[in-house]
């Protein structure tokens, strides 16, 4: 009896073990925060489409990249405006921007005009690279461009009524070693806000969900991004964003808005305007 006793309390202990390595597991934390490292964005400035999945916007099949950026001899990006999954209105605000770029303006992009990249376009930012902090309650992400910060409240649900803003509200939760994010509550700013470098607009409906996770050893970082906002496309689509981590020491300052004119000056190209404040806020 003493030894069935004992091999059934056994058996409990070895499924409570397995069960808490499971959970330990399942909240595993990776760690994104070096402070002498950031990720600095890879492979191109579009998301990778995935095997099965709806895929994002790309460029207008007929002006194909090329390898100089030259699409039939059109130095800009053409976006994809006839697309199936864009609604009408969305098809012809991206048509309004094609046309501005064979009329001979700089095809748009938010964060070259000194605009917020939004979730998720601030991803795909080349050049400069984004770092993280992660605490129990927050995750902030700071990109060197513009110091831009997107801050990530861990293990809490949305709030009831999400104040608007170009971020949006974005909770986060640590789920099989990867970081979970997702955010609602967007402002409805469809003329300078964009999902990627493409132009591709959205509405304040937009619905976004990420997933980070470290990869090649720790020397990389994924995001998968599923994007779902039925006001502007006709299914979600998903996409994933590579980082790689580079020693360049702690993020630095970069202003934006400093020569933001030579283009027009020595190139003569017209441009967007830029966010200007009217009055002091400081």
């Amino acid at each position: 009896m003493k030894k069935r006793i004992f091999t059934g309390a056994a058996f409990v202990a070895a499924i409570a073990f397995f069960a808490a390595g499971a959970e330990a597991q399942n909240n595993a934390i990776p760690n994104f925060s070096f402070i002498e490292s950031g990720w600095l964005l890879q492979g191109g400035i579009n998301y990778r489409p995935i095997p099965g999945k709806v895929a994002p916007i790309a460029a207008d099949p007929a002006y194909p990249q090329t390898g100089e950026g030259n699409q039939r001899g059109v130095m800009e990006r053409m976006s994809d405006a006839e697309n199936a999954n864009l609604k009408p209105w969305a098809k012809e605000l991206m048509r309004k921007y094609n046309r501005d770029v064979l009329d001979g303006h700089r095809a748009f992009s938010s964060q070259s005009r000194c605009w917020p990249g939004g979730t998720p376009g601030q991803l795909l930012f080349p050049a400069e690279p984004v770092f993280f902090v992660q605490t129990p309650k927050l995750v902030l992400m700071m990109w060197q461009r513009q110091q831009e910060v997107r801050r990530i409240r861990m293990n809490v649900p949305h709030s009831r009524n999400p104040k608007p803003s170009w971020f949006g509200e974005s909770v986060g939760r640590y789920e099989n070693g990867e970081l979970v994010v997702d955010t609602i509550g967007f402002l409805d700013r469809k003329e300078f806000d964009f999902l990627d470098n493409w132009r591709t607009p959205h509405t304040k409906d937009l619905h976004v969900v990420e997933r980070f996770k470290l990869i090649d050893d720790g020397k990389g970082l994924e995001a998968t991004v599923t994007v779902d906002d039925p006001g502007t496309f006709n299914q979600p689509w998903s996409g994933t964003v590579r980082w790689q981590k580079v020693d360049r020491g702690p993020i630095g300052e970069s202003i934006c808005a400093e020569n933001n004119d030579v283009f027009e000056k020595f190139f003569g190209l017209q441009e967007y305007p830029m966010p200007q404040a009217k009055t002091p806020d400081f």
